[in-house]
């Protein structure tokens, strides 16, 4: 997955450049830049650009944050709690799971409540 979000982060700095590039080679090319088109092409360029850089950037920050909270969440009690159980107070809206008993997808994600729950039923009832 590593290498799939690198891929993402180069083609969108790759293309924020590019359109940069652009707005670059349109200030220098045109003899009147204070013209409509100009100003309108500038601009366009420009927010291509920001919208490119974006998307890197709020992906760090969302792996630095969850990085923070696993560090907070961490400790004796994050390493004695069974993972993937969330136990009855998981099922309970308003209460939080420390993220070392938060259930998991195959790609890390955690799961979504709901589906915590019906994960739980289907367990309750395999039991013979």
């Amino acid at each position: 997955m590593k290498s799939e979000n690198l891929l993402l982060y180069g083609v969108c700095v790759v293309m924020a450049l590019l359109f940069l590039g652009l707005a670059g080679l349109n200030y220098f090319s045109a003899g009147n830049f204070i013209s409509t088109d100009s100003l309108f092409f500038t601009t366009v360029s420009g927010m291509m650009a920001f919208i490119f850089l974006l998307i890197p950037l709020a992906s760090m920050r969302a792996d630095k944050k969850a990085t923070k909270a696993a560090e907070a969440a961490g400790g004796a009690a994050a390493a004695a709690a069974l993972p993937g159980r969330g136990g009855a107070a998981a099922l309970r809206p308003g209460t939080t799971i420390p993220a070392g008993q938060m259930m998991r997808d195959a790609k890390g994600r955690p799961v979504p409540p709901d589906v915590r729950k019906m994960v739980e039923q289907m367990k309750e009832t395999e039991k013979p």
